[in-house]
């Protein structure tokens, strides 16, 4: 028995019409967010029961792991965002290299036995299936077959961009955390639980909370960053700047997250850090030594509170 063919039989869904909708989410971007909601509105229109669709690990993580630059959101946070669009069910299915080989056809008949969709909505570039053969069309002539009516949602634009998990990527890849922001509706996030280093930065008068950043998602550009900190014991965001990179000027070569809250010194160690980049500010860098280092990042500071100032960020943001 394959892993989608347990996951289908483990999951227990009444025998009911649904709203469909089927997708890899990366990031639940503003295209995602469109759809799901279109999703949403939908079952509310006709009284079915909503239900999302999804796959982990990422396909591209499974087929394509040297190619693939990583994900934009973490297992948990993906999941959560989809949550938070008030669906009345989501269901995870286990992407393997087997689930790859498997027929649109076959998966669709899978699928509709245990989910029994009125109608499955898809974004207009969405393909299932083995050699991703199940495209809009194919799995629109499958619904026919099968009893569902197949809507294919177009690809939103913002800002002069077509809204995509690549171009979010590709965005993030360069440090351009503003243009990511915009196509996410949201920053862009790493996490981790903070770390004890060689605290250097708190000789400087710039204490940091350093982690690791995760090996799976996407590698943010090295350099410094507006951005906004949330502690995992606190509801409320605090403007902080953010470094990314292996440090140069105190040669660790190690990279890491390191994070300056602003106007704040308390003790953070082994706490589960989240920080939202808002904007990049400069380039990693190396300095002839740590006085230049230290004037350079008061004018980081500066910089960041500028930034603030014009995004309207506050401690309870």
């Amino acid at each position: 028995m394959s892993e989608f063919d347990s996951a289908l039989l483990a999951a227990e869904f009444e025998p009911t019409p649904r709203i469909v909708t089927i997708g890899t989410f990366d990031g639940v971007h503003r295209g995602h967010q469109y759809l799901l909601n279109l999703v949403v509105d939908r079952a509310n229109a006709v009284g079915s029961r909503s239900t999302a669709v999804t796959f982990e690990p990422i396909p591209a993580m499974v087929l394509r792991p040297e190619q693939f630059p990583g994900r934009i959101s973490p297992q948990a946070e993906k999941l959560g965002l989809i949550h938070d669009h008030g669906l009345d069910e989501l269901l995870t299915i286990p992407f393997t290299l087997e689930l790859s080989r498997v027929s649109a056809e076959s998966f669709m008949a899978e699928l509709c036995r245990v989910l029994t969709p009125a109608e499955v909505w898809v974004g207009e570039a969405f393909a299932l299936g083995r050699q991703r053969l199940g495209d809009v069309k194919v799995l629109r002539a499958i619904g026919e077959q099968l009893g569902y009516r197949l809507v294919a949602v177009p690809r939103l634009e913002f800002d002069g961009n077509v809204v995509s998990s690549g171009v979010i990527r590709d965005a993030i890849l360069i440090g351009d955390v503003a243009r990511a922001r915009g196509l996410l509706d949201r920053p862009f996030r790493v996490s981790g639980e903070v770390i004890h280093g060689a605290h250097i930065g708190r000789t400087l008068g710039f204490p940091t909370g350093n982690f690791v950043p995760s090996g799976d998602q996407v590698m943010l550009a090295d350099g410094i960053y507006a951005s906004c900190a949330t502690l995992e014991e606190e509801a409320s965001a605090r403007p902080a700047m953010t470094y990314v990179g292996t440090r140069p000027t105190v040669n660790t070569g190690e990279r890491q997250v390191e994070t300056h809250i602003l106007d704040f010194d308390g003790d953070i160690y082994g706490q589960l850090l989240h920080v939202d980049l808002i904007e990049r500010l400069r380039d990693d860098a190396q300095f002839d030594g740590l006085d230049a280092l230290v004037a350079q990042l008061r004018n980081d500071e500066t910089a960041a509170r500028k930034v603030f100032v014009r995004e309207s960020v506050t401690a309870d943001n």
